[in-house]
């Protein structure tokens, strides 16, 4: 993970260091000190904030923390962008007052909104804030949303449900970004920028969203955590709802529309894993070194688990395998 401060340098040194290689690490912007109050900073003359960044596949999550300031990305700054992204900016201290395209929003703590850096917009914070942006290809995202042009600075609050779990899942993608195999990183940006388009794809004012569409969305996210999470023991339900900032209540209703509950389904994922590895397997496996790693209780549980999923025993599943012609 990448991390840039402004902290450990000399006053004099903090707002040339923070706008020639902190902004222009991002997008190019013109940062500048509100006109209100150019003085409220705690370090006068200065400017402390710092910036941790990780890629996460084409994406690049950035969480930054600043004083009160203003940032311009106009006509110059759009000539001098090399790259054909849009911006998720969600707001975790602090607010910001954003516009884009004639629009001005407002996004407070917990909303997001977003920003196309092929087109000028500014960023007012008008306290010490701290935000996590989420550099997206325009590519990836944009053909989700319905009218992504007119959804630029429009603020998205956790008022409506799709939002909120969009929000979540971007704060959950971003806490184990430098901890993501590549298979997890595929599966996680696909779940993740369908949640943000079903949230950016209605306004607040329309609240038109297809329920069921955003609690299968919702379950798709959770369900390439739980996948990601089994190698490290056991996922209760506490665990999971507390990540997506729902109610275990929520997480267990969530699953009541599909065939499998969230206990079935982390153990049809702890099943999943285990038959990858026999499939991958190039020599003699221990079926119990495989129940330990995948966190069943032993043999006997992992044997009785994946005969109700596959039909048949591990050993068996993996004695067709060799058999196999094409294996």
């Amino acid at each position: 993970m990448e991390h840039w401060t402004t902290e450990d340098l000399p006053v004099t040194d903090q707002f040339g260091y923070w706008r020639d290689a902190i902004c222009d690490a991002f997008t190019p912007l013109f940062p500048r000190r509100p006109a209100v109050d150019p003085t409220a900073s705690s370090t006068p003359g200065g400017m402390s904030g710092w910036v941790r960044a990780a890629p996460v596949g084409s994406i690049r999550l950035a969480e930054i923390a600043s004083e009160p300031q203003l940032h311009i990305h106009g006509r110059s700054e759009v000539a001098r962008t090399t790259e054909d992204v849009t911006f998720v900016n969600l707001v975790l201290e602090g607010s910001c007052v954003g516009s884009q395209a004639g629009r001005t929003c407002v996004v407070n703590a917990g909303d997001f909104a977003l920003f196309d850096a092929t087109r000028p917009f500014g960023l007012d914070y008008r306290s010490r804030w701290r935000v996590l942006s989420m550099k997206v290809p325009n590519g990836m995202l944009t053909p989700l949303i319905k009218d992504s042009n007119g959804r630029t600075a429009v603020s998205f609050s956790p008022a409506n449900a799709s939002a909120h779990v969009a929000g979540a899942a971007m704060t959950a993608v971003w806490q184990r970004a430098d901890r993501m195999g590549r298979a997890d990183v595929l599966a996680t940006n696909s779940a993740l920028l369908t949640l943000i388009a079903s949230a950016a794809g209605s306004s607040r004012e329309e609240g038109a969203v297809d329920g069921r569409s955003i609690r299968a969305e919702t379950r798709a996210a959770i369900n390439t955590y739980v996948a990601e999470q089994i190698r490290f023991g056991s996922v209760p339900a506490e665990h999971t709802a507390r990540r997506f900032s729902i109610s275990v209540r929520k997480l267990h209703q969530l699953y009541e529309e599909t065939d499998l509950s969230y206990a079935r389904t982390v153990m049809k994922s702890r099943v999943e894993a285990c038959a990858a590895d026999l499939d991958s397997a190039t020599r003699p496996t221990s079926m119990s070194t495989l129940a330990a790693r995948w966190g069943f209780a032993d043999l006997s549980h992992l044997n009785r688990v994946f005969r109700t999923h596959k039909g048949c025993l591990p050993s068996e599943y993996l004695g067709r395998r060799a058999a196999s012609p094409s294996s």
